[in-house]
This record gives structure tokens, C-alpha cells and sequence, in this order.
């Protein structure tokens, strides 16, 4: 069995900006986290991620049920069905 955090497919589109469309419905933007490695789709400072500042959220299974802005593809979505 993978640990909560394993289940991550390293899509990283939760680490790039968010914005809300005309219908209330959050989209996901072109920006990524300053801390996003693009080309890994890691962060650079995973270990340190809520102490610098940049509004990483901690996703438990309780925030992703309750987080629509995580896309659908998201691994950690799909392991709660």
C-alpha cells in the first residue's frame, strides 16, 4: 500500500495559478509556483513547502474533497472514488 502523499502522479497543475472564470469556475493558468520545477513537475522545496510563504495547502483527503480546484486528473481526486 502507497502512503497519501505517494499516490501523486507529478502532474504538478496544482501547483500553478489559479483564477475564476465568468461562471465562478476555477481555471488553471500558465503560472506556476515560483518553487515548481517545471521540467520535474517537483517542488524545490518540498520539505520546507508551508514555511515559505508561497500558499501551498496541505492535501488531506478531507481538502481534496472539498478542493474544486484541483483538477480532474488529479491523482489524489481519483483515489477517493
Amino acid at each position: 500500500m502507497t502512503t497519501w502523499e505517494e499516490a501523486c502522479n507529478r502532474c504538478g497543475l496544482c501547483c500553478f495559478e489559479k483564477v475564476t472564470d465568468q461562471k465562478g469556475q476555477f481555471v488553471t493558468t500558465r503560472i506556476p509556483c515560483r518553487q515548481l520545477d517545471i521540467i520535474s513537475r517537483e517542488c524545490r522545496v518540498y520539505h520546507k513547502r508551508f514555511d515559505v510563504g508561497e500558499g501551498c495547502v496541505k492535501l488531506t483527503p478531507e481538502v481534496v474533497r472539498q478542493a474544486d480546484w484541483l483538477p480532474e486528473g488529479c491523482a489524489y481526486r481519483k483515489g477517493l472514488d
